[in-house]
């Protein structure tokens, strides 16, 4: 089996997985608290997304935190990285491709910062690879920000549920994360190699 279609077996069943009840209060402020332990001295923009498909919510996070404005992608009509633009509560959203909300397409762009990122995911394994939805945006959009010297440190959100035991198959494409959080638990490359 090809490490595509071995991708698209798991991501199937991870999706089926998510629970439908999101994280308690106390879960998003551990989840907001292991998200600050990352943040860099000196400050960082935080980037994060907009949930589809019961994926985990990122904005609880970033209200504890309150880094406002942050950074949420608009994904591009072609394959290639998403394009980082800023935005607040209460700001207009547009439709995305599919069928995502994200920031108008003239509000402001992300600026060469340090940018703590925090990633959707369909499923993860200890070493912190990703599984996404196979469209290759957050791993395009991470070698772009590291081609071009920018800082970022990237965080998966997860439940749970998305753990993998076993690796995952992975190809020279994807990026490995710093870490990925979950409403009980943080993983970091190397933990559990």
């Amino acid at each position: 089996m090809s490490v595509t279609d071995q991708k698209a077996a798991l991501r199937e069943g991870l999706i089926r997985a998510r629970p439908v009840v999101g994280p308690s209060d106390q879960a998003y402020d551990f989840m907001a608290e292991a998200v600050r332990a990352l943040m860099p001295a000196g400050g960082c923009r935080l980037a994060a997304y907009l949930p589809i498909r019961r994926e985990l919510d990122p904005l609880p996070i970033a209200e504890r935190l309150d880094p406002y404005p942050i950074a949420l992608p608009r994904t591009p009509q072609t394959p290639g990285p998403l394009d980082f633009r800023l935005w607040s509560p209460g700001q207009p959203l547009d439709e995305g491709r599919f069928k995502t909300r994200e920031p108008a397409v003239d509000a402001p762009t992300l600026a060469d910062e340090r940018i703590l990122m925090l990633l959707p995911l369909v499923g993860f394994d200890s070493r912190c690879y990703r599984l996404g939805y196979g469209g290759g945006f957050y791993d395009r959009s991470l070698a772009q920000f590291r081609e071009r010297g920018q800082a970022v440190i990237a965080v998966g959100l997860a439940y749970d549920e998305q753990h993998c035991p076993e690796p995952l198959p992975i190809e020279a494409t994807d990026e490995r994360l710093h870490g990925v959080i979950t409403p009980t638990a943080v993983y970091g490359p190397g933990q559990n190699d």
